[in-house]
């Protein structure tokens, strides 16, 4: 059962990624192809998602998945100093930059599904669970930290 918690969630993105982008292919959908931003805001999009995994492992503990291996401690640093879901900024960079660099109107459906997916996830599973884990420490970095948007000051 742990195995299947620990790949199925993953499979199941990938499984949402790769079917809205074989739409293109079943209804002869072409997008808007801008392989110069496409390409580095894949990157960028990456580069977050491997810093905040990269933090996950080393101070937190364990890992970002939300139902296997999660997080022995509070992760508080790097972006997550400015927002507290930095990684759903690197995942929807990296879903639109696919969209730009492929031409792809099927990932512009995948982002969409992702966001409201998250808009829904986040704050009625994954804020209450880490809430119930960290208590005090997670309500004092909520009333600092806001959850999408970040406050440069």
């Amino acid at each position: 059962m742990t195995l299947l918690r620990a790949i199925g969630f993953p499979l199941l993105i990938l499984t949402v990624f790769f079917g809205c982008w074989r739409l293109d292919r079943v209804f002869g959908w072409r997008g808007v192809e801008i392989p110069w931003l496409g390409v580095p805001l894949f990157l960028a999009g990456l580069a977050i998602i491997l810093w905040t995994n990269g933090l996950f492992l080393s101070l937190g503990e364990g890992t970002a998945h939300p139902f296997a291996a999660k997080t022995a401690r509070l992760v508080i640093a790097g972006p997550y100093r400015y927002v507290r879901n930095p990684m759903m900024w690197g995942v929807g960079a990296l879903i639109s930059g696919t969209a730009l660099w492929v031409g792809s109107a099927g990932l512009w459906i995948a982002l969409a599904v992702f966001l409201t997916f998250i808009s829904l996830f986040v704050p009625f599973y994954e804020e209450r669970d880490m809430e119930r884990r960290f208590g005090e420490e997670y309500r004092d970095y909520c009333r600092r930290v806001p959850r999408w948007f970040p406050r440069f000051r």
